[in-house]
């Protein structure tokens, strides 16, 4: 929501733009656990049943705010859902507006570091719309995205999702050497390909490396399509 507001201009409260922020997290399992195999329960169902009520309070188009979400297990399960049900609504593919966004804006650029969780990572979701667009991924070490990614966003004691939306210093840490890995590793740009990491780097570059916010960039795309005289860049 935040970044939609931040994508808008506008003189006044009124000239602000209608939207629907939709969460309830309860009712959807973990994705990155689906796509383990820790869990049997497709969280895409759920999601289905979130999109419907959307429709239902007359949301046209919406994004799910997660990554690991759109891994073809869970979303296209989600879209077959809403097709049976004959639910007309314009679902926006963060990954592939990500991508697209990257070829546009970033044409010199042809190795893109990857930072997600597991379940990013175990589905290949990036690494092959990446692909498909000419360009490649540059993906941690195993143990860097189960040491020091997962552990930003997982960890106890300091991870993202578990200290109530609070960065700790640790997680900032972990996010950053993450982020100076894949440079090492040739990445000319860094997506942030969870929603919890532009939380520990909300830079658009980070030491001299282009970092790409996917909900930022769909953010920018949502009021584009509807609004673009209000687009605030």
């Amino acid at each position: 929501a935040g970044k939609i507001i931040a994508m808008t201009r506008t003189g006044c409260d009124q000239e602000h733009l209608s939207f629907v922020l939709f969460s309830m997290p309860g009712d959807i399992s973990d994705r990155s656990a689906y796509l383990r195999g820790d869990a049997v329960k497709n969280p895409g169902y759920a999601i289905a049943g979130q999109l419907e009520k959307m429709s239902e309070l007359g949301v046209t188009s919406a994004v799910i705010a997660c990554n690991t979400a759109h891994a073809s297990p869970i979303f296209d399960t989600a879209l077959g859902v809403l097709k049976d049900k004959g639910i007309k609504l314009q679902l926006l593919h963060l990954v592939n507006e990500t991508v697209e966004h990257i070829r546009h804006v970033l044409p010199a650029i042809q190795k893109i570091g990857v930072l997600g969780t597991q379940g990013t990572y175990r589905s290949g979701l990036y690494g092959e719309a990446l692909a498909a667009a000419g360009l490649q991924a540059v993906l941690p070490s195993h143990a860097i995205r189960e040491e020091v990614v997962h552990a930003a966003i997982y960890a106890p004691a300091y991870g993202i999702k578990t200290s109530g939306g609070v960065v700790t210093e640790k997680a900032r840490e972990l996010a950053h050497s993450a982020v100076r890995h894949v440079r090492e590793q040739g990445a000319q740009a860094i997506i942030l390909a969870c929603t919890e990491l532009p939380l520990a780097i909300a830079e658009e570059q980070f030491e001299g490396i282009p970092i790409i916010d996917p909900a930022r960039i769909a953010a920018r795309k949502l009021v584009k399509l509807y609004y673009p005289d209000r687009l605030a860049e």
